[in-house]
């Protein structure tokens, strides 16, 4: 008998669908067919509009220093890779440089001179003290040992600058931070305009993301935004609109949009994101999802009002997260059947 029942109500089903698609509404009795048909009524909400979008982690332009050479010379090593941590003051680079050993062999050579002058001062002192020489003599040899002490201690302070020694200057980290780009080779000319890569610091970034042109009238600064990454499923991450770029890509038609995230942890740099931003609210019609058909690249409801079925097409919007949609092309109150046989998931 329940089996009997069963065929006789997905029968009834199968008419009425065929009715509708023929195009004319079909007429059902209230106290038979229409009672075994379950519909929602149609209610209007404000729902928030989000432009979707894709983006990436950048370091800001504040986050970033190029680091170039102290001195001219040929790129012999690089010490780091690109997305390696550094501390201040450790090596990332070394240059070959021929100032250098012009450099180390005046120290040399000064050290030798300053050395012989201290024994040569000692002996005018003790020599002036017994009365075998004029002050003026003691004076000419203090004079000579203090310029030799001041030029050695010139070229120490300038091999320190350089950060080398014997024919090398050491390229070091000026903060810590993680190696950003590396734009030289090995082998490669430099001097104090190459820039050898860049260091950025992880907690200066900003989020990029990519717009298209039709949505970029949309956004505005200070727009607040939402974005996820795969890395952290359970997350939500905030933030807002920091600059809306006017340069619009030739081949992609889409521009760069600059957020600035709530918080900096736990992004990493070229970290990709799918992100939602916030662009006002529109009040839409709301129905759950499983009223919602989609044929042949259109999506439609069944309506039904005074025991008549009609085939409606209506504009998806977008769906929520509470199992529900909200679409454009149905009135607050009408009565959408609920669980269509022909439903397909939007």
């Amino acid at each position: 008998m329940i089996m009997k029942t069963k065929l006789i109500t997905i029968l009834t089903f199968l008419f009425i669908i065929f009715s509708c698609s023929k195009g004319g509404g079909e007429k059902v009795r209230e106290n038979e067919n229409s009672q075994k048909i379950q519909v929602e009524k149609v209610v209007f909400e404000d729902i928030p509009d989000f432009v979707e979008a894709t983006g990436f982690v950048q370091p800001d332009k504040e986050g970033v220093v190029k680091v170039t050479s102290r001195t001219s010379g040929t790129l012999q090593s690089i010490k780091v890779r690109v997305g390696e941590h550094v501390r201040a003051g450790q090596i990332l680079a070394v240059v070959k440089a021929p100032d250098t050993t012009d450099l180390y062999a005046q120290k040399l050579s000064l050290s030798a001179q300053l050395s012989q002058a201290e024994k040569f001062l000692k002996i005018k002192r003790e020599l002036y003290e017994i009365g075998a020489i004029p002050k003026s003599e003691l004076i000419e040899a203090e004079t000579n040992y203090e310029v030799l002490k001041a030029q050695l201690k010139g070229v120490e302070e300038r091999l320190k600058i350089l950060g080398g020694g014997l024919g090398i200057s050491n390229i070091i980290s000026p903060i810590d931070g993680v190696v950003y780009q590396i734009l030289a080779h090995i082998g490669d000319p430099v001097d104090q305009t190459t820039e050898i890569l860049s260091i950025a610091n992880p907690l200066k970034i900003v989020i990029t993301a990519l717009i298209a042109d039709r949505d970029l009238p949309k956004i505005k600064v200070g727009d607040e935004v939402e974005f996820f990454v795969s890395t952290y499923q359970q997350m939500k991450f905030e933030g807002k609109v920091k600059y809306v770029s006017d340069v619009l890509d030739p081949e992609t038609h889409r521009a760069k949009v600059y957020i600035e995230p709530s918080e900096k942890e736990p992004f990493k740099i070229n970290m990709f994101f799918n992100i939602n931003i916030l662009v006002g609210k529109g009040r839409y019609a709301v129905i759950p999802k499983r009223a919602l058909l989609y044929q042949n690249g259109k999506f439609y409801v069944f309506l039904l009002e005074d025991g008549r079925i009609e085939k409606k097409e209506v504009t998806f919007v977008k769906e929520l997260e509470d199992g529900r949609v909200a679409l454009i092309g149905v009135q607050e109150g009408q009565k959408v059947i609920s669980n269509p046989i022909l439903e397909v998931s939007p």
